[in-house]
């Protein structure tokens, strides 16, 4: 876990993607961190986090781990960015325990570990293997050939890498022995959680921005499609010419949407359109 202070607003939670680490998400931490207290906290097992002490991974347990930490730093409400399973930690944090989640910026979050369960399945950009309408620039110049869609996914943290492996288990992880393990243990979790639905998401009392890749080959659209339409107070965003790491590949664009969304003034009363 890290933190830097600055500003007297609510601080903010930035929580990581799925067998990754906090090292993930220092464009959204250098830029948030100017005005605002930020807190950096690599999930268990994951990161400088050690895989000791528990068996299998679960959302839940996450959840419950971030309120632990924050009442040992005597934080009583906190702003959540969240990436992937961090949103997704996010979003359990608002059903479950509302009273400390002062809002939810989610990107690249889903409900339903099986995508079957959800409308659009049919869309071909829902479907398609890389997240695009399978066009390339031969045949539309509109979309990069599948090869480059792959680099793209991974360019941000290549570029971030320059040769060290700081975003991976094995560089950073106290116990680089049992990375192979947490990657297994985090996959187990994918294959099984979560199921949340229209129930889980009314009990979200909080405003709740959730954001996708328009090219995201691993979130389907109607899994950030569910989110906005099931949660009060929600918007949705969706970014152009990115995938599931759209925090590193535009992470202009994200952080000013992000900015944005942690300035703005909500009163509760449902908007009119």
């Amino acid at each position: 876990m890290g933190q830097r202070r600055h500003g007297d607003q609510v601080p903010v939670l930035i929580l990581h993607g799925g067998a990754a680490n906090s090292h993930a998400m220092y464009r959204q931490a250098n830029f948030v961190a100017k005005t605002r207290h930020v807190i950096l906290h690599d999930t268990r097992g994951q990161g400088r986090s050690p895989y000791k002490g528990f068996t299998s991974f679960h959302y839940d347990d996450m959840a419950r781990d971030v309120i632990a930490i924050l009442d040992h730093l005597e934080i009583p409400r906190v702003a959540v960015f969240g990436w992937s399973d961090g949103g997704m930690t996010g979003l359990n944090l608002a059903m479950n325990y509302t009273e400390r989640i002062d809002r939810l910026f989610a990107y690249g979050a889903q409900i339903h570990y099986n995508q079957t369960h959800f409308p659009g399945r049919d869309d071909p950009i829902i479907t398609s293997e890389t997240g695009t309408l399978e066009s390339n620039f031969e045949n539309s110049g509109v979309t990069p050939p599948e090869k480059e869609v792959e680099q793209r996914q991974l360019g941000g943290m290549r570029k971030r890498q320059e040769g060290g492996e700081e975003f991976w288990c094995e560089s950073i992880s106290p116990m680089p022995e049992r990375c192979a393990d947490m990657y297994a243990g985090v996959l187990a979790m994918w294959e099984s959680e979560t199921t949340w639905g229209r129930e889980a998401l009314a009990k979200i009392k909080c405003p709740v921005w959730t954001a996708i890749g328009d090219h995201d080959k691993y979130v389907q659209r109607s899994q950030a499609d569910a989110i906005a339409a099931w949660t009060p107070f929600a918007g949705q965003l969706v970014l152009p010419h990115t995938g599931h790491w759209g925090l590193l590949q535009d992470w202009k664009v994200l952080n000013f949407m992000l900015d944005y969304f942690l300035e703005m003034e909500f009163d509760q009363q449902v908007p009119y359109y």
